[in-house]
Parts: C-alpha cells; sequence; structure tokens
C-alpha cells in the first residue's frame, strides 16, 4: 500500500469510526428536498445509459468505487438494481453500509489496484467524488474501464475558470493530502483511448453546476413548506441550466463496445 493510498486508508477509517445515530442520514433520508440534491447527478448518468439502450436494472451488476457508507448503493438499489456492490478503502464505512441497508454486497477494494476482480466482471462501475481522493485518478479510472464490460460512469468535479476561482486545489486532514483532481472531457477521452486502444468506445461528457450544499442551505432560510422549497431549488439549478457550459460537476460515461478488439488505427 502506497504512502498515499495508507493515509487516505486511515484517515476514511477514522471519518467512519464515528457511528452515531443520524450522521449519515443524508445518505439515506426520503426528505425530497435533500434526495433531489443528492441524486440529481445519478439521474442523470442513469437516463444517458437509459437513453444508449445500456440500462437494464434487471440484470446489471453494478460496481460502486470509493463509495463509503453506501449512500449510492441505496439510491441504485431504490431503482431496481438487484445486483449492487459497494466498495471501499475503509472497513469501517462498509460495516456502517452492510448495517444500514441490507440489499447491498460489499466489498473492500483499493480502487488503484482492484486485482482481485476479473476483467469485465461486472456490468456497470461508477463513481461519484471519488476518483479525486486517490493519490494516482487515471489509475483509478483505468481499472474502472479494466472491470466493467457494459460502460463506466465518473461523476466528478470539473475543471474551468469557476473551480479555479473558487474550488480547492488541495485538501488537508490531518496527515492525509489529497490534490483534488479535476476532469474533463479531454482528459476522460484520452485516458479512455489509450488504456482500451479503442476508437469505437463511446465517450460521453455532460457538464453543470451542482452546489447542493449551498443551495439547501439558500433554499432551507425560505419560510415556505419543503415542497416549495424543493420547486426553489429545481428553479435554481433550471437557471444554473442556461450557463451548464461553465459549470463545475461532470458525469462521464464510458461504453465499452463488444467483441474482440479490432486492428488497431494507423497513423500517418
Amino acid at each position: 500500500m502506497s504512502d498515499g493510498i495508507k493515509m487516505q486508508h486511515e484517515r476514511a477509517n477514522r471519518l467512519h469510526g464515528d457511528s452515531t445515530e443520524g450522521l449519515w442520514d443524508y445518505h439515506y433520508t426520503r426528505d425530497p428536498l435533500i434526495r433531489y440534491l443528492r441524486d440529481r447527478r445519478l439521474h442523470r448518468a442513469l437516463t444517458e445509459l437509459d437513453n444508449r439502450g445500456r440500462l437494464d436494472v434487471a440484470t446489471q451488476s453494478v460496481l460502486l468505487v470509493c463509495a463509503g457508507v453506501g449512500g449510492e448503493g441505496t439510491f441504485l438499489a431504490n431503482q431496481g438494481f438487484v445486483d449492487v456492490t459497494v466498495s471501499d478503502l475503509s472497513e469501517k464505512a462498509l460495516g456502517l453500509c452492510r448495517r444500514f441497508d441490507k440489499r447491498l454486497k460489499t466489498r473492500f477494494l483499493n480502487a488503484e489496484q482492484m486485482s482481485e476482480i476479473e476483467d469485465g466482471g461486472y456490468d456497470v462501475v461508477l463513481v461519484q467524488d471519488g476518483l479525486h481522493h486517490l493519490p494516482r485518478p487515471i489509475s483509478g479510472f483505468t481499472e474502472m474501464l479494466r472491470v466493467a464490460s457494459n460502460a463506466v460512469v465518473v461523476i466528478e468535479p470539473h475543471t474551468g475558470l469557476v473551480a479555479r476561482a473558487i474550488g480547492k486545489t488541495w485538501e488537508i486532514d490531518g496527515e492525509a493530502v489529497n490534490y483534488v483532481f479535476r476532469w474533463n472531457r479531454n482528459i476522460l477521452e484520452q485516458a479512455t483511448r489509450s488504456y482500451l486502444l479503442r476508437n469505437d468506445a463511446e465517450v460521453i461528457s455532460c457538464r453543470f453546476f451542482d452546489h447542493n450544499l449551498v443551495v439547501n442551505r439558500l433554499v432551507s432560510k425560505l419560510r415556505l413548506p419543503r415542497r416549495l422549497q424543493l420547486l426553489a431549488a429545481r428553479c435554481v439549478y433550471r437557471l444554473l441550466d442556461l450557463v451548464a457550459p461553465m459549470g463545475n460537476m461532470m458525469v462521464g460515461i464510458v461504453l465499452k463496445p463488444s467483441g474482440p478488439s479490432p486492428q488497431r488505427l494507423v497513423g500517418h
């Protein structure tokens, strides 16, 4: 285990060592406003897969990478997925996951080196806000490409002017130091092509704004019923959609082609 991975492992276990009741409720709450703010990125990803005929909740196996206590796993199970595995580098996080949602499988994995999983071992491999915690995010991404047979979904911060102006570059928690790696379509596509050596993998990049904590604080101050606060949050994001090309977040999807690799292209 590298020094960077070891620090993240220790940090994750320290973070998830607190099992205080209510501390992790935002992952599982039925509050419509919190659910909307928390799940909108995941809904976007599933919609993109569905629009391309790559979504089958009844038969597909899903591996979630860097998935902590399993909030994304519960979301997918609620959408109808019957084979969902939550993986993380923290044994304590996985223990909480098993306690919170019995429908989910768990697996202790180093996302940068998932050697215990065979090539194409899962239909869909998904990460949300996890790769940028890794010392080597591209290694984590290419491992996702390797173990996915159908699609890879990456929901991560997007690079750009807004991110550079107001986003963090470094996250420091005790001895754990993390560089916040931000993605864009070019990085996603180059990492995909260089690893798969195929030109027929479809790379999709959807950029948009997502500030769920800020929007939640903003609309929760309104002295309105919860359903009207939810409506206000939706309106905020509809306005932000007008400037989506400048957004701070990205849903990146790679649809892997089926069949053997074609002959490599020859450059001229």
